[in-house]
């Protein structure tokens, strides 16, 4: 009846033995019985004797029969039930609150990680032929109730909880109920067949305490919108506990807003619900994203709402948010099912594992400002003396190795490389000239607000008989570009600017000395490009004096590259040389 042959085993507390029937006795009594007849004939008493011993052999044995029936009956298995899977799922929830307070402070909080596993299963035909035979076999009324065993849960990976609907933590969960509380089973009418889901609730125990939701979900307004178009920025941080599995981000279950209707109708909106009409008892326009896909790699996702009217900087926005994650905190990496005899289950391993994240949102516009885009270098308000585009750096291979340690001293400093892109090299028609161009590409973040910065390294790489490069000539082009709402803001833009091409010139200049150094050259006299060259620096260290004075420039920044200005002067005293002039 749909169970595999399989041989049960019992542990030694359920190694019971239930007596066979003692039928077949009642024909040895018989033959007895029919002797006695005629010994009776013979010798009366001894006939009688054994008559009378017959009729107490024959008691005894409806006694014994009867003690039999009634142990098999108290002692008997449940009901082996093997009902189809149609869905096993395990979710681990994170809940918590993401709120970003009116003096533009970012907070969150949490609650301890619960979940559950959900079997969602169907009853078939042959479970109710099972519970008839099963009643048929043990005499058992149509009104009785019955247990019935669906098989077990066995739970996969190192997984560090403690199941909440049941006493203790073990790896192997039975799968069982109550015939009554499945009418299917009894019923002889249609349908032909009923769902059974089993739900079992766990805390998670295994790993450290969360304190923070690992996302960020930051309001913008999107320049030059008129003030009208409402830009959400959500980042996950992946700042997990340590656990043996990995969370991916997997994608935005569910990301409603509600925002004021005084912002009017909602006159573009990507992948969105809008609610027609706005709610009259709370003021307020529902706008709800389902399923959006997450690219792990970018860690954000980026949407925008423009409305009919003016968005006002004293309104709150509140609702709430749902983010899956590929795997578990408690590190269970899913569940195999058994049945009910004991053998592995055709195709039941699972592995639909996912962390939820759920936040309830209240974001507060009063710390965000109309903002513009200020892009570094502008040609129409930086001169070029003061933030040129390029930076050349004579004797400087552009190479693996100076971009890994450009890369290695912004990371130091702070600056997120998100992404670096090598450009296939040029020969120009000459084997010993090579051409090299890189791309790298990066944030800095002051507080949540984001600075891109975008370095172009070009130059090229003289080779004689080594397949390594003996000389070359490097060229750096520095782009930033953020979003600004007051001059602090822009000027922190400006210092990103300034502190990358501290960065590059100092990191360049190491590399060109490592080079010199590794060639054996001695400490070279001073020439007029390096008095030049110092010359120039002394001005720029001016300049920084001046802009500080005139508060274009925070005083950190004028002091970190004034610092810097001197460490070039001390090595060109040295003897090393400088680079050119920074160019238009």
């Amino acid at each position: 009846m749909g169970l595999r042959k399989s041989q049960p085993h019992h542990c030694a507390t359920h190694d019971h033995v239930v007596g066979a029937s003692l039928w077949q006795m009642y024909y040895v009594v018989g033959g007895i019985a029919a002797a006695a007849l005629v010994v009776l004939f013979l010798l009366p008493p001894a006939g009688v004797i054994l008559l009378l011993g017959c009729a107490g052999a024959v008691g005894l044995i409806r006694y014994v029969d009867r003690r039999r029936a009634r142990a098999a009956l108290l002692d008997r298995p449940a009901l082996p039930v093997v009902p189809s899977i149609d869905a096993v799922e395990v979710r681990e929830v994170l809940r918590g609150e993401l709120v970003l307070e009116e003096d533009g402070t970012y907070r969150t909080s949490v609650t301890p990680v619960d979940g559950h596993i959900k079997v969602e299963t169907t009853f078939g035909r042959p479970d109710q032929d099972r519970l008839r035979e099963y009643r048929k076999k043990f005499g058992l009324s149509s009104a009785e109730n019955v247990p019935f065993s669906a098989g077990y849960l066995v739970l996969r990976g190192p997984a560090g909880l403690e199941f909440t609907d049941r006493v203790g933590s073990s790896l192997v969960v039975p799968l069982a109920g109550m015939a009554d509380t499945q009418p299917f089973l009894a019923s002889q009418d249609v349908p032909v067949s009923a769902k059974w889901q089993v739900n079992l609730g766990h805390r998670v125990t295994g790993v450290p305490g969360q304190s923070e939701i690992p996302l960020w979900l930051t309001p913008a307004l999107m320049p030059e919108s008129d003030q009208r178009t409402l830009q959400l920025d959500l980042q996950w941080l992946g700042n997990w506990p340590s656990t043996e599995s990995s969370l991916d981000a997997d994608r935005v279950e569910r990301l409603t807003l509600h925002v004021p209707a005084a912002w009017g109708n909602v006159e573009f909106v990507e992948e969105a619900a809008v609610e027609s009409r706005a709610n009259p008892d709370t003021g307020r326009r529902r706008i709800e994203w389902k399923q959006i896909s997450l690219d792990q790699e970018k860690r954000r996702l980026e949407l925008a709402v423009h409305f009919e009217e003016k968005i006002k900087l004293t309104d709150v926005i509140t609702g709430s948010l749902v983010v899956s994650f590929r795997g578990a905190l408690s590190g269970l990496e899913g569940v195999d099912l058994f049945e009910p005899l004991g053998g592995r289950r055709r195709g039941a391993r699972y592995s639909d594992v996912k962390t939820e994240v759920t936040a309830d949102i209240e974001l507060s516009l009063n710390g965000i400002r109309y903002q513009d885009i200020r892009v570094v270098p502008d040609p129409r308000k930086d001169h070029p003396a003061r933030i040129p585009e390029t930076h050349e750096f004579p004797g400087v291979i552009p190479d693996h190795e100076t971009l890994i340690a450009l890369t290695d001293a912004m990371s130091g400093d702070g600056y997120y490389v998100k992404r670096v892109i090598e450009n296939p090299p040029r020969d120009r028609g000459r084997a010993d000239l090579v051409n090299r161009a890189w791309d790298v590409a990066g944030r800095r973040y002051f507080g949540v607000y984001p600075v891109d910065f975008h370095v172009v390294l070009t130059g090229e790489e003289v080779y004689g008989s080594d397949i390594r490069a003996d000389a070359g000539n490097t060229k750096v082009r520095l782009y930033v570009k953020g979003a600004f709402a007051s001059k602090d803001m822009e000027d922190e833009i400006e210092s990103v600017w300034y502190g990358l091409q501290g960065i590059i010139s100092d990191t360049l200049l190491q590399q060109r000395k490592a080079a010199r150094s590794s060639e054996e050259h001695g400490v070279g006299a001073r020439n007029p490009a390096s008095d030049l060259r110092i010359q120039e620096l002394k001005r720029r260290r001016e300049k920084f004096e001046d802009a500080l004075l005139d508060r274009r420039i925070s005083e950190d920044a004028c002091r970190d590259f004034i610092a810097r200005i001197d460490r070039e002067i001390a090595d060109l005293d040295e003897g090393y040389g400088g680079p050119q002039n920074w160019e238009g």
